[in-house]
């Protein structure tokens, strides 16, 4: 079971924005939500303003979330970075 962290956090290095959760048996899981995802799934984000990245992420929560579940029952780690096609769970 995931428990999601209050905030997201910009990642400057990858030009996106991070979500860590608790997990009961994986401890802290990193889920990383690039440019990519910010600007073409999401439709918004700025690869050079963190702040901007943080607030469209935290506007989406529940779908990121939701996401973010989606993608560790599938792929179960330590670090997941989101993927266009997470975001469609019908065609992974």
């Amino acid at each position: 079971m995931l428990t999601f962290d209050v905030s997201f956090h910009s990642d400057d290095r990858a030009l996106g924005c991070v979500l860590w959760a608790d997990e009961t048996e994986m401890g802290r899981v990193r889920f990383d939500i690039g440019s990519l995802i910010l600007q073409d799934v999401l439709h918004g984000g700025n690869p050079v303003h963190g702040p901007a990245n943080v607030a469209l992420c935290e506007r989406e929560r529940p779908r990121i979330e939701a996401v973010c579940r989606h993608a560790f029952a599938i792929r179960p780690s330590g670090q997941i970075k989101l993927e266009p096609s997470d975001f469609n769970p019908t065609t992974s």
